[in-house]
């Protein structure tokens, strides 16, 4: 053998690396690791502006202390590969104060819940004016009479 096979043997190891395994984690994964990676992506930008501007938490030790975790699950986090949950974003997004689930859509939707249950009634047949399926609930709301003590909607929710 000459000596850059010998080079070259002693580099290469029997053991498997797992690359392909890794990839089809990534593959698999990948709408909720795109996610977790903006958020890493946005702790780091609020950090480094926080530093800029003399404002706490400015380093991955001061959110730590705010998120009441060990620095190396900032770490993780900071790698956009961890699992993140509402409770832990929402804590995330207090520390920093800044908006990584922007809460225009629920409110959105609760407004419009609101509004219907108060403002309309079903019309007075023997038809249902919703149907479920699946748990999602398709309400009719054709009436133009006003009323603020309708509970159809409710009374959909409740079945």
């Amino acid at each position: 053998m000459t000596n850059q096979t010998e080079k070259f043997k002693a580099l290469v190891s029997d053991k498997k690396s797992g690359w392909l395994d890794k990839a089809k984690y990534r593959q698999e994964n990948q709408d909720w690791l795109d996610i977790s990676f903006g958020i890493a992506i946005k702790i780091l930008s609020t950090l480094r502006t926080n530093k800029k501007k003399g404002l706490s938490p400015k380093n991955q030790n001061e959110l730590a202390i705010a998120l009441d975790c060990t620095p190396q699950y900032i770490s993780k986090l900071l790698k956009g590969t961890e699992k993140l949950n509402i409770e832990t974003i929402s804590k995330i997004q207090k520390a920093l104060a800044v908006k990584i689930i922007d809460n225009s859509i629920i409110k959105h939707q609760e407004e419009i819940v609101v509004k219907n249950e108060a403002k309309y009634i079903k019309q007075k047949t023997t038809q249902n004016n919703y149907t479920k399926a699946d748990n999602v609930i398709t309400f009719n709301f054709a009436s133009n009479k006003l009323s603020a003590s309708s509970n159809d909607y409710r009374e959909a929710i409740n079945e």
